[in-house]
């Protein structure tokens, strides 16, 4: 396992793997190298195996064993300088969660994310589970936060981490990162002034537009949304942050992400994303059931849409992005 300073080598954008299928459900390995390589050479260094949107709960332990495996060799041997955040399923116990870590430990696999799976009954239980696995591991650890399902039986059906339970889970020796994808804004910024000195924090929601402010808070990095289908402008983002170009920040905001996160709630996120990706040439739209990709009718819409985005990037931002590879 390689020694990094995460805090030094972790800022900025974050890409998260989408996993490609083949027609007989099958992982398609070489569309998947295919977008590693094309995201390379755009500048992408950290890469982020990610549960959903990874469809990792799709895939057989041996699956995602070999999925880590397979993304960590191909990042290894062409492309030394980057991060992989590795993931384990997230379903069974913490002795399984903490065999799978074991096993990814054993592969370049810089940090692994994990995600609590149970129900919510209360926090001792939340922080006695991932305490248990930072206690009986040396793997660099992300705490994937997510809401939990009220054990209960009562409103509301869903529980979000306190402020308390993540700040103690953060100040766990292994923990280095965290994904943050609340829906409250007073809660990430309460949560970022309390965390920023401990872990990394990914930001998950809101894109470019909702990052560019808690970055002043201290949330070194965001997990990109429509960036995945053309990197630049998630660069060009960053500089335009840096150069305070506010003509291009307001556009991005206001003109191309803000309408393009309305566009991807006609259909759902992840078979949305899927479709770009097939209309840029980066890898089929194939999925596994229950998830279902586009029908024809449908997926035409998307591509008519991303003609219309193409436009309306050259107009506002002075490039035209989301370009066919």
């Amino acid at each position: 396992m390689r020694t990094i300073n995460f805090k030094k080598k972790i800022h900025g954008p974050v890409f998260s793997i989408v996993t490609p299928f083949k027609k007989n459900g099958n992982i398609d390995f070489i569309s998947l190298f295919k977008v590693l390589k094309f995201y390379y050479l755009n500048n992408v260094r950290i890469f982020y195996l990610m549960t959903y949107n990874s469809r990792l709960g799709l895939l057989s332990d041996e699956e995602v064993l070999k999925l880590n495996i397979r993304i960590s060799n191909f990042l290894k041997k062409n492309y030394k300088d980057t991060i992989f955040i590795g993931a384990t399923k997230f379903e069974g116990s913490a002795n399984e969660t903490l065999k799978r870590i074991k096993q990814l430990s054993k592969f370049r696999i810089d940090i692994c994310s994990i995600i609590f799976g149970e129900k919510f009954y209360n926090e001792k239980q939340v922080y006695a589970h991932f305490k248990y696995i930072n206690d009986n591991t040396t793997m660099p650890l992300l705490l994937h936060l997510q809401m939990m399902m009220n054990g209960h039986g009562v409103k509301p059906p869903v529980v979000d981490y306190s402020i308390n339970l993540t700040n103690k889970i953060c100040s766990l020796k292994n923990f280095v990162a965290i994904k943050e994808d609340a829906k409250n804004h007073q809660f990430t910024v309460k949560l970022i002034k309390k965390i920023k000195n401990k872990v990394i924090i990914i930001r998950a929601g809101g894109g470019m537009s909702a990052w560019k402010n808690y970055k002043l808070l201290g949330c070194q990095s965001w997990l990109v949304g429509m960036e995945l289908i053309d990197p630049k402008i998630a660069f060009d983002f960053v500089k335009a942050l840096k150069n305070k170009n506010k003509n291009f920040l307001n556009n991005l905001e206001n003109k191309i992400e803000k309408p393009f996160f309305k566009e991807v709630s006609k259909y759902g996120w992840h078979i949305f994303i899927k479709s770009c990706f097939e209309i840029c040439n980066l890898m089929k739209r194939d999925e596994r059931l229950p998830l279902k990709k586009l029908d024809k009718t449908d997926h035409q819409k998307v591509e008519k849409y991303l003609v219309k985005l193409r436009y309306l990037c050259k107009k506002h931002l002075g490039y035209e992005y989301f370009k066919k590879i």
